[in-house]
């Protein structure tokens, strides 16, 4: 096996065995489990198991490839503490956007106090979250537009970046001094790694 393969084994190694002792301890989903679903995602560290997501989710997470992004989902839009809750109080996503500003990394903010996140407070905690719960949905709703189509939506994002393209052809072709072009460059340079990092969160 070549010296990334050897590397990459290790840390999908390592990382399945942090994912596996935190759900031990834990008996449910954490925000551990999901930040290491996250990395092996993203390094594609599953690879290294000669297994693609979807197989790897399956065979060695133990868990359906849905629930496995729906976890990176979550700890993408809501942070850790969205796990520290449901622990707690098996609060739903929808539930947890309605009383998302009083909550921060230690606890729930209900009122003038700060309720730790903790089984003893699991109570409180749930009481607090049923009160913030209620004042959230008796406010008055402000409309949303309807969500875009995905498809609808890559070909807008694809026409977009076509024009980018375009513009980028036709301004390398002008008489620019050297801080122009360096300036050009580093912004090519920049969206490059971003596009490659955009890349790699897509699941093969």
């Amino acid at each position: 096996m070549e010296t990334d393969g050897i590397e990459s084994a290790l840390d999908l190694g390592t990382w399945l065995g942090r994912r596996q002792a935190f759900a031990a301890v834990a008996g449910r989903c954490s925000a551990a489990d999901a930040e290491c679903l996250r990395t092996i995602r993203e390094k594609k560290l599953y690879r290294a198991c000669g297994l693609n997501w979807d197989e790897f989710c399956r065979q060695r997470a133990g868990i359906s490839r849905s629930l496995a992004d729906q976890m990176v989902r979550q700890l993408e839009e809501f942070g850790p503490a969205y796990f520290h809750l449901a622990a707690i109080t098996r609060i739903t996503p929808e539930n947890f956007r309605l009383i998302a500003p009083s909550v921060t990394e230690q606890g729930v903010q209900h009122g003038s106090e700060l309720i730790v996140f903790s089984a003893e407070n699991a109570v409180r905690l749930a009481s607090a979250v049923e009160d913030l719960r209620a004042r959230a949905e008796s406010q008055p709703k402000i409309s949303k537009p309807m969500a875009e189509d995905p498809a609808r939506r890559v070909r807008r994002i694809a026409k977009a970046l076509e024009a980018a393209f375009a513009e980028l052809e036709n301004l390398s072709r002008l008489d620019m001094d050297l801080l122009q072009r360096g300036s050009l460059n580093a912004s090519i340079e920049q969206g490059l790694k971003r596009l490659a990092r955009i890349s790699c969160m897509i699941p093969r």
